[in-house]
């Protein structure tokens, strides 16, 4: 049995017994009860090997949108054993750092920004592995043209040692505007643009990874925000281009669309170690997942150490 088969199984019983007693456990550290929920356990897929690093992008919608959505958010995180989900949409800050006191093998990082314009609740966030992850640095990128127009949200920069080969690696988290429209669009395309130009003067020679809800699609190219990135293929690639193409519903980050607009872009320094993209399908673990967890899927890309 693995060591991840050994601690589902741990959380099963002890679910069991909580159920049981028809009551839920304090769990230290927290002020309030709190039960982790294990449903959409059987819908993770990867590998937990130290050989991997795996690296989540999740739009949790409205977090928490319901009143068991932190359970629910929690168990998948914690029986996930991934080590970095970046999470857009987290309205409740709080609630979402309750994941550390629960598992301490967790840290959150939640920015200190307000969004402008438009959603002034949403916050973006990162939960990592503290174990496999150590933060170097940190910031909003609001300085020059990320502090305008084109950013409702602005981006959280995160520079991250990898404990398990001692390699840095830069993980941009962004929501980008939403919503049809050409005025949208022109709105994404220049978000596009300034990253773009960004990426190429400060990170040139870094491993870079810049995940979230981009809110259009990479396929096809042509109905692509995106197509800067797309065009210079020698030095970017969606990890989840091949999912983008395939045109099969099962791959949709955003079903209710339907379309898949959650991606993960990575600089040319990763491509070697680049080994795969899954969408996690946690909504066929239960039909409520859209009512209580969120409408997005997670997207889960795995690097080689």
């Amino acid at each position: 049995m693995s060591n991840k088969q050994l601690y589902i199984v741990v959380l099963l019983i002890f679910s069991f017994l909580i159920n049981a007693c028809n009551t839920s456990v304090e769990l230290p550290g927290l002020t309030e009860d709190l039960v982790i929920d294990d449903t959409f356990t059987a819908c993770l897929l990867g590998d937990e090997s130290q050989d991997f690093l795996e690296v989540v992008t999740w739009n949790v919608e409205h977090f928490p949108k319901h009143a068991e959505t932190l359970s629910f958010v929690a168990g998948t995180i914690i029986n996930s054993s991934y080590d970095l989900w970046g999470v857009q949409e987290v309205e409740e800050v709080n609630d979402l750092k309750k994941i550390t006191k629960i598992d301490p093998r967790y840290s959150v990082i939640v920015d200190s920004d307000v969004a402008k314009g438009i959603n002034e609740d949403y916050h973006l966030a990162y939960v990592y592995r503290n174990d496999h992850l150590e933060i170097i640095d940190q910031k909003i990128l609001s300085s020059g043209e990320f502090d305008g127009y084109y950013f409702p949200r602005r981006p959280l920069w995160v520079k991250f040692k990898n404990k398990i080969n001692n390699e840095e690696f830069v993980v941009i988290n962004l929501h980008l505007k939403c919503c049809g429209g050409s005025q949208n669009n022109m709105r994404r395309t220049e978000a596009g643009l300034i990253l773009k130009r960004f990426l190429d003067k400060e990170h040139s020679l870094d491993k870079v990874i810049v995940l979230g809800d981009y809110n259009t699609v990479i396929a096809p190219y042509t109905d692509s925000d995106m197509q800067h990135f797309l065009i210079d293929n020698q030095n970017y690639k969606f990890s989840d281009q091949l999912l983008a193409d395939s045109n099969e519903p099962h791959q949709w980050s955003y079903p209710n669309w339907p379309s898949h607009i959650d991606h993960i872009l990575m600089t040319n320094e990763l491509f070697s170690q680049f080994k795969e993209a899954i969408t996690l399908p946690l909504d066929n673990c239960s039909g409520y997942y859209d009512a209580k967890v969120s409408d997005h899927r997670p997207v889960l890309s795995i690097f080689r150490n």
